[in-house]
Protein backbone atom coordinates (compact mmCIF):
# COMPACT_ATOMS: atom_id res chain seq x y z
CA UNK A 1 0.00 0.00 0.00
CA UNK A 2 1.40 3.39 -0.99
CA UNK A 3 1.94 6.11 1.58
CA UNK A 4 -0.64 8.35 -0.13
CA UNK A 5 -3.28 5.60 0.26
CA UNK A 6 -2.32 5.06 3.88
CA UNK A 7 -2.70 8.76 4.56
CA UNK A 8 -6.14 8.91 2.95
CA UNK A 9 -7.38 5.85 4.83
CA UNK A 10 -6.14 7.11 8.18
CA UNK A 11 -7.56 10.59 7.63
CA UNK A 12 -10.94 9.14 6.64
CA UNK A 13 -10.87 6.80 9.64
CA UNK A 14 -9.89 9.62 11.99
CA UNK A 15 -12.76 11.87 10.91
CA UNK A 16 -15.37 9.10 10.64
CA UNK A 17 -14.36 7.44 13.91
CA UNK A 18 -14.38 10.73 15.80
CA UNK A 19 -17.77 11.86 14.49
CA UNK A 20 -19.32 8.39 14.90
CA UNK A 21 -18.02 8.14 18.47
CA UNK A 22 -19.58 11.51 19.31
CA UNK A 23 -22.90 10.28 17.89
CA UNK A 24 -22.68 7.15 20.06
CA UNK A 25 -21.97 9.25 23.17
CA UNK A 26 -25.04 11.36 22.31
CA UNK A 27 -27.18 8.21 21.94
CA UNK A 28 -25.77 6.91 25.22
CA UNK A 29 -26.74 10.10 27.03
CA UNK A 30 -30.19 10.07 25.39
CA UNK A 31 -30.74 6.49 26.54
CA UNK A 32 -29.76 7.29 30.11
CA UNK A 33 -31.98 10.38 30.20
CA UNK A 34 -35.01 8.51 28.85
CA UNK A 35 -34.50 5.44 31.09
CA UNK A 36 -35.88 5.47 34.65
CA UNK A 37 -32.89 6.18 36.86
CA UNK A 38 -29.36 7.01 35.83
CA UNK A 39 -25.80 5.75 36.42
CA UNK A 40 -23.10 6.87 38.79
CA UNK A 41 -20.57 9.52 37.74
CA UNK A 42 -22.77 10.53 34.81
CA UNK A 43 -21.43 14.13 34.39
CA UNK A 44 -17.82 13.01 34.88
CA UNK A 45 -17.90 10.19 32.36
CA UNK A 46 -19.73 12.22 29.70
CA UNK A 47 -17.27 15.12 30.09
CA UNK A 48 -14.26 12.81 29.88
CA UNK A 49 -15.63 10.97 26.85
CA UNK A 50 -16.52 14.13 24.92
CA UNK A 51 -13.26 15.92 25.71
CA UNK A 52 -11.22 12.77 25.06
CA UNK A 53 -12.86 11.94 21.73
CA UNK A 54 -12.70 15.49 20.36
CA UNK A 55 -9.14 16.20 21.50
CA UNK A 56 -7.78 12.77 20.47
CA UNK A 57 -9.37 13.10 17.03
CA UNK A 58 -8.06 16.64 16.52
CA UNK A 59 -4.49 15.89 17.63
CA UNK A 60 -4.41 12.64 15.63
CA UNK A 61 -5.50 14.54 12.54
CA UNK A 62 -2.79 17.13 13.23
CA UNK A 63 -0.20 14.35 13.14
CA UNK A 64 -1.60 13.05 9.87
CA UNK A 65 -1.97 16.52 8.37
CA UNK A 66 1.70 17.26 9.05
CA UNK A 67 2.57 15.18 5.97
CA UNK A 68 0.17 17.01 3.62
CA UNK A 69 2.99 18.72 1.68
CA UNK A 70 5.05 15.58 1.24
CA UNK A 71 2.75 12.55 1.56
CA UNK A 72 5.33 10.24 -0.03
CA UNK A 73 7.39 10.64 3.14
CA UNK A 74 4.35 10.04 5.30
CA UNK A 75 4.69 8.29 8.65
CA UNK A 76 2.11 7.72 11.38
CA UNK A 77 3.17 7.59 15.01
CA UNK A 78 2.16 4.42 16.83
CA UNK A 79 0.06 6.37 19.37
CA UNK A 80 -2.03 8.24 16.81
CA UNK A 81 -2.40 5.02 14.81
CA UNK A 82 -3.66 3.14 17.87
CA UNK A 83 -6.08 5.96 18.74
CA UNK A 84 -7.57 6.11 15.23
CA UNK A 85 -7.86 2.33 14.98
CA UNK A 86 -9.33 1.94 18.46
CA UNK A 87 -11.93 4.67 17.98
CA UNK A 88 -13.20 3.02 14.80
CA UNK A 89 -13.13 -0.57 16.07
CA UNK A 90 -14.64 0.11 19.51
CA UNK A 91 -17.41 2.39 18.25
CA UNK A 92 -18.23 -0.08 15.48
CA UNK A 93 -18.46 -3.03 17.88
CA UNK A 94 -20.57 -1.04 20.35
CA UNK A 95 -23.02 -0.17 17.57
CA UNK A 96 -23.43 -3.60 15.96
CA UNK A 97 -23.26 -6.03 18.90
CA UNK A 98 -26.75 -5.22 20.36
CA UNK A 99 -28.53 -5.66 16.99
CA UNK A 100 -26.60 -8.86 16.28
CA UNK A 101 -27.72 -10.35 19.60
CA UNK A 102 -31.35 -10.10 18.48
CA UNK A 103 -30.93 -11.24 14.86
CA UNK A 104 -31.10 -14.94 15.76
CA UNK A 105 -34.56 -14.49 17.24
CA UNK A 106 -36.05 -12.27 14.56
CA UNK A 107 -37.73 -12.90 11.22
CA UNK A 108 -36.20 -12.06 7.84
CA UNK A 109 -37.66 -8.56 7.79
CA UNK A 110 -36.19 -7.68 11.18
CA UNK A 111 -32.82 -9.11 10.10
CA UNK A 112 -32.83 -6.84 7.03
CA UNK A 113 -33.75 -3.81 9.13
CA UNK A 114 -31.06 -4.60 11.69
CA UNK A 115 -28.47 -5.03 8.96
CA UNK A 116 -29.34 -1.65 7.44
CA UNK A 117 -29.39 -0.06 10.87
CA UNK A 118 -25.95 -1.51 11.65
CA UNK A 119 -24.35 -0.26 8.42
CA UNK A 120 -22.58 2.71 10.09
CA UNK A 121 -21.07 0.27 12.58
CA UNK A 122 -19.81 -2.03 9.83
CA UNK A 123 -18.27 0.95 8.04
CA UNK A 124 -16.49 1.91 11.25
CA UNK A 125 -15.20 -1.66 11.68
CA UNK A 126 -13.92 -1.79 8.10
CA UNK A 127 -12.15 1.56 8.48
CA UNK A 128 -10.65 0.37 11.77
CA UNK A 129 -9.27 -2.79 10.17
CA UNK A 130 -7.86 -0.81 7.21
CA UNK A 131 -6.33 1.70 9.61
CA UNK A 132 -4.65 -1.06 11.58
CA UNK A 133 -3.19 -2.48 8.36
CA UNK A 134 -2.06 0.98 7.21
CA UNK A 135 -0.29 1.62 10.51
CA UNK A 136 1.35 -1.79 10.75
CA UNK A 137 2.54 -1.83 7.14
CA UNK A 138 3.96 1.71 7.18
CA UNK A 139 6.38 3.81 9.16
CA UNK A 140 5.29 4.20 12.78
CA UNK A 141 7.72 6.93 13.77
CA UNK A 142 6.55 10.37 14.80
CA UNK A 143 6.79 12.87 11.92
CA UNK A 144 10.07 14.75 12.06
CA UNK A 145 9.81 18.39 13.02
CA UNK A 146 6.31 18.19 14.52
CA UNK A 147 5.76 20.61 17.39
CA UNK A 148 6.22 19.18 20.86
CA UNK A 149 2.88 20.50 22.13
CA UNK A 150 1.06 18.45 19.50
CA UNK A 151 2.73 15.29 20.79
CA UNK A 152 1.91 16.16 24.40
CA UNK A 153 -1.63 17.07 23.40
CA UNK A 154 -2.16 13.68 21.80
CA UNK A 155 -0.75 11.90 24.85
CA UNK A 156 -2.95 13.88 27.25
CA UNK A 157 -6.09 13.46 25.14
CA UNK A 158 -5.45 9.71 24.96
CA UNK A 159 -5.20 9.52 28.74
CA UNK A 160 -8.46 11.50 29.09
CA UNK A 161 -10.24 9.21 26.62
CA UNK A 162 -9.03 6.03 28.33
CA UNK A 163 -10.05 7.43 31.73
CA UNK A 164 -13.52 8.20 30.34
CA UNK A 165 -13.88 4.63 29.06
CA UNK A 166 -12.76 3.17 32.40
CA UNK A 167 -15.11 5.41 34.40
CA UNK A 168 -17.98 4.56 32.03
CA UNK A 169 -17.29 0.83 32.39
CA UNK A 170 -17.24 1.08 36.19
CA UNK A 171 -20.39 3.21 36.13
CA UNK A 172 -22.34 0.78 33.95
CA UNK A 173 -21.14 -2.27 35.88
CA UNK A 174 -22.49 -0.84 39.15
CA UNK A 175 -25.98 -0.67 37.64
CA UNK A 176 -28.60 2.04 37.51
CA UNK A 177 -29.37 4.27 40.46
CA UNK A 178 -32.66 6.00 41.16
CA UNK A 179 -33.43 9.46 42.48
CA UNK A 180 -35.60 8.55 45.46
CA UNK A 181 -38.35 10.72 46.87
CA UNK A 182 -40.95 10.50 49.62
CA UNK A 183 -44.36 12.21 49.79
CA UNK A 184 -46.70 12.37 52.78
CA UNK A 185 -50.15 13.95 52.81
CA UNK A 186 -53.00 14.03 55.32
CA UNK A 187 -56.41 15.60 54.73
CA UNK A 188 -58.68 16.12 57.76
CA UNK A 189 -62.20 17.54 57.73
CA UNK A 190 -64.28 18.73 60.68
CA UNK A 191 -66.82 21.43 61.47
CA UNK A 192 -65.76 22.08 65.09
CA UNK A 193 -62.61 22.25 67.15
CA UNK A 194 -61.09 18.77 66.93
CA UNK A 195 -57.89 17.04 67.92
CA UNK A 196 -56.55 14.30 65.68
CA UNK A 197 -53.76 11.77 66.15
CA UNK A 198 -52.68 10.19 62.85
CA UNK A 199 -49.72 8.00 61.78
CA UNK A 200 -46.47 9.57 60.58
CA UNK A 201 -43.57 8.18 58.51
CA UNK A 202 -40.93 6.64 60.78
CA UNK A 203 -37.51 5.10 60.41
CA UNK A 204 -38.01 1.63 61.89
CA UNK A 205 -34.25 1.09 62.32
CA UNK A 206 -34.14 3.58 65.22
CA UNK A 207 -37.85 4.30 65.80
CA UNK A 208 -37.67 8.02 65.03
CA UNK A 209 -39.76 10.11 62.67
CA UNK A 210 -38.50 10.23 59.10
CA UNK A 211 -36.73 13.34 57.87
CA UNK A 212 -39.71 14.18 55.66
CA UNK A 213 -41.52 15.56 58.75
CA UNK A 214 -39.09 18.51 58.68
CA UNK A 215 -40.77 19.55 55.41
CA UNK A 216 -44.35 19.22 56.67
CA UNK A 217 -46.54 22.30 56.11
CA UNK A 218 -50.23 23.19 56.09
CA UNK A 219 -51.06 23.73 52.41
CA UNK A 220 -54.81 24.25 52.80
CA UNK A 221 -56.96 25.49 55.69
CA UNK A 222 -55.63 26.28 59.15
CA UNK A 223 -54.19 23.88 61.71
CA UNK A 224 -51.69 23.57 64.54
CA UNK A 225 -49.64 20.40 64.60
CA UNK A 226 -46.90 18.65 66.53
CA UNK A 227 -45.19 15.25 66.74
CA UNK A 228 -46.05 13.44 69.98
CA UNK A 229 -45.63 10.03 71.60
CA UNK A 230 -48.81 8.03 72.26
CA UNK A 231 -49.51 4.55 73.56
CA UNK A 232 -49.87 3.43 69.94
CA UNK A 233 -46.57 5.02 68.88
CA UNK A 234 -45.41 8.31 67.42
CA UNK A 235 -48.24 10.40 66.00
CA UNK A 236 -48.99 13.61 64.20
CA UNK A 237 -51.19 15.66 66.57
CA UNK A 238 -53.37 18.13 64.67
CA UNK A 239 -55.74 20.76 66.13
CA UNK A 240 -58.19 22.25 63.62
CA UNK A 241 -61.79 23.39 63.29
CA UNK A 242 -62.08 23.20 59.51
CA UNK A 243 -60.92 21.17 56.54
CA UNK A 244 -57.12 21.18 56.28
CA UNK A 245 -54.39 19.45 54.29
CA UNK A 246 -50.87 18.86 55.60
CA UNK A 247 -48.29 17.84 53.03
CA UNK A 248 -44.56 17.13 52.85
CA UNK A 249 -42.17 16.15 50.09
CA UNK A 250 -38.50 15.24 50.40
CA UNK A 251 -35.83 14.06 47.98
CA UNK A 252 -33.86 11.24 49.58
CA UNK A 253 -30.93 11.12 47.16
CA UNK A 254 -29.66 8.62 44.59
CA UNK A 255 -29.63 4.93 45.52
CA UNK A 256 -28.91 1.64 43.78
CA UNK A 257 -31.32 -1.30 43.92
CA UNK A 258 -29.91 -2.76 47.14
CA UNK A 259 -29.96 0.62 48.85
CA UNK A 260 -33.54 1.21 47.67
CA UNK A 261 -34.64 -2.17 49.06
CA UNK A 262 -33.05 -1.33 52.42
CA UNK A 263 -34.71 2.11 52.33
CA UNK A 264 -38.13 0.57 51.69
CA UNK A 265 -37.63 -1.90 54.55
CA UNK A 266 -36.50 0.84 56.91
CA UNK A 267 -39.28 3.39 56.26
CA UNK A 268 -42.87 2.75 57.29
CA UNK A 269 -45.82 4.30 59.07
CA UNK A 270 -46.17 4.53 62.83
CA UNK A 271 -49.13 3.29 64.87
CA UNK A 272 -49.65 0.14 62.81
CA UNK A 273 -52.36 -1.98 64.46
CA UNK A 274 -52.16 -4.99 62.16
CA UNK A 275 -50.08 -5.91 59.15
CA UNK A 276 -52.23 -8.31 57.14
CA UNK A 277 -49.37 -10.00 55.30
CA UNK A 278 -45.86 -8.72 54.82
CA UNK A 279 -43.96 -9.04 51.55
CA UNK A 280 -40.16 -9.18 51.17
CA UNK A 281 -39.92 -5.43 51.85
CA UNK A 282 -42.24 -5.54 54.85
CA UNK A 283 -45.10 -3.85 52.99
CA UNK A 284 -48.71 -5.01 52.71
CA UNK A 285 -52.24 -3.79 53.36
CA UNK A 286 -52.50 -2.81 57.00
CA UNK A 287 -54.65 -1.19 59.68
CA UNK A 288 -53.40 1.82 61.66
CA UNK A 289 -54.56 3.56 64.81
CA UNK A 290 -56.08 7.05 64.53
CA UNK A 291 -57.83 9.29 67.04
CA UNK A 292 -60.48 11.98 66.69
CA UNK A 293 -61.93 13.94 69.61
CA UNK A 294 -65.27 14.43 67.83
CA UNK A 295 -67.63 12.48 65.58
CA UNK A 296 -68.51 13.40 62.00
CA UNK A 297 -64.88 13.93 61.03
CA UNK A 298 -63.08 12.43 58.06
CA UNK A 299 -59.54 11.51 57.13
CA UNK A 300 -57.70 10.80 53.95
CA UNK A 301 -53.96 10.08 53.89
CA UNK A 302 -51.21 8.90 51.60
CA UNK A 303 -47.55 7.95 51.96
CA UNK A 304 -45.69 7.43 48.68
CA UNK A 305 -42.07 6.43 48.14
CA UNK A 306 -40.67 6.84 44.63
CA UNK A 307 -37.67 4.63 43.86
CA UNK A 308 -36.59 6.58 40.78
CA UNK A 309 -36.29 3.26 38.89
CA UNK A 310 -39.81 3.15 37.51
CA UNK A 311 -41.54 1.97 40.68
CA UNK A 312 -43.47 3.44 43.61
CA UNK A 313 -44.43 2.03 46.99
CA UNK A 314 -46.64 3.36 49.71
CA UNK A 315 -49.87 3.34 51.71
CA UNK A 316 -53.09 5.18 51.05
CA UNK A 317 -56.68 5.25 52.15
CA UNK A 318 -59.43 4.59 49.63
CA UNK A 319 -60.13 7.25 47.01
CA UNK A 320 -62.94 8.59 49.20
CA UNK A 321 -62.61 10.12 52.66
CA UNK A 322 -63.05 7.79 55.63
CA UNK A 323 -65.60 8.76 58.27
CA UNK A 324 -64.20 8.68 61.81
CA UNK A 325 -65.87 8.05 65.13
CA UNK A 326 -64.98 9.67 68.43
CA UNK A 327 -61.94 8.22 70.18
CA UNK A 328 -59.32 5.67 69.14
CA UNK A 329 -60.11 3.46 66.15
CA UNK A 330 -58.41 1.67 63.28
CA UNK A 331 -58.34 2.68 59.64
CA UNK A 332 -57.52 0.34 56.77
CA UNK A 333 -54.71 1.39 54.43
CA UNK A 334 -54.09 -0.18 51.05
CA UNK A 335 -50.59 -0.82 49.77
CA UNK A 336 -49.82 1.35 46.77
CA UNK A 337 -47.42 -0.46 44.47
CA UNK A 338 -46.63 0.28 40.84
CA UNK A 339 -43.68 -1.11 38.91
CA UNK A 340 -42.61 -0.08 35.41
CA UNK A 341 -39.17 -1.67 35.14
Amino acid sequence: MKNRSRLKILKASCIYGGVFSLVLVGLYVLFLVSFPGTVRYMPIQVTLLLVGIVSATVFSYMHLNYAREDPDEFSCSILSGIVITAICLISGLIFIIPPLSGVCYGDLESVVYMTIFSTPGYISLILGILSAYAVLSGSRKSPEGIERWKIRGLQLSTVILITGLVVSGISISTGFIGKTEMKYEVMLDTSEETTFFVPVPVDTSNNVTADIIDELTVVEGTADWDIVDTEAGKALEVHTSTKCILSAKKECGYMDRDEIKEWLQRCNLSMIYEMHERDSDGWKDCAVWVFASNTNTTIRMRLTMYTGLGATRGYLTDDHEILLEEGWQTVELNQHRMCYD
